[in-house]
């Protein structure tokens, strides 16, 4: 029962996804908006490009290991002792490489999917509050508060120095609620 309530839950997401994304296509003043779609979109083509060396590197280590294997049974005719250890070793570090660039790849797949978990947070976010953070400066508090139906984007921004915590929080508020 509680995954069918979760494949809900994520095909509403999916659809506000899907409406900030169309929001975001217009470009009557929300250009702003759109460049942090622009930033996710380079950081998935830069996951693509390292998921695409990491399979390269993994082609290459396997035909490293397939000729390292030919190797070993052409040699097992007649080699030394000692070229046998060469070769067991050789054949430890290509099968270590391998490994390493298997975890490579997790890593990556992980990347990918924390990417995409956190573009679906920011269109939850904004689909919530009609709030879009920004996260560019710590030293301030920052965003845009998008109103769909009248087509405008507002800036705001609070300096964390010369406000409380509860002051900052309750002017957030005051923002999400005023629409």
């Amino acid at each position: 029962m509680g995954n069918l309530s979760e494949n809900f839950d994520i095909e509403d997401l999916m659809s506000y996804g899907d409406d900030l994304i169309e929001l975001l296509n217009v470009k009557n003043g929300f250009d702003v908006v759109s460049q942090s779609f622009q930033h996710l979109e380079a950081l998935n083509f830069a996951s693509d490009e390292d998921f695409n060396q990491i399979q390269g590197s993994t082609q290459e280590c396997k035909k490293k290991l397939d000729a390292c294997k030919k190797k070993t049974e052409e040699a097992n005719s007649d080699v030394s002792a000692g070229d046998e250890i060469e070769l067991a070793e050789e054949l430890k570090d290509l099968n270590t490489q391998r490994t390493s660039i298997d975890e490579q790849r997790q890593s990556t797949k992980r990347k990918v999917r924390d990417d995409l978990r956190a573009e679906k947070k920011l269109s939850m976010y904004a689909s919530v509050t009609k709030i879009i953070p920004d996260v560019t400066d710590p030293s301030k508090i920052s965003g845009y508060l998008v109103d769909r139906e009248k087509r405008v984007i507002e800036k705001f921004q609070f300096e964390t120095n010369k406000m409380t915590a509860y002051e900052t929080c309750n002017s957030i508020w005051s923002i999400i609620n005023k629409q």
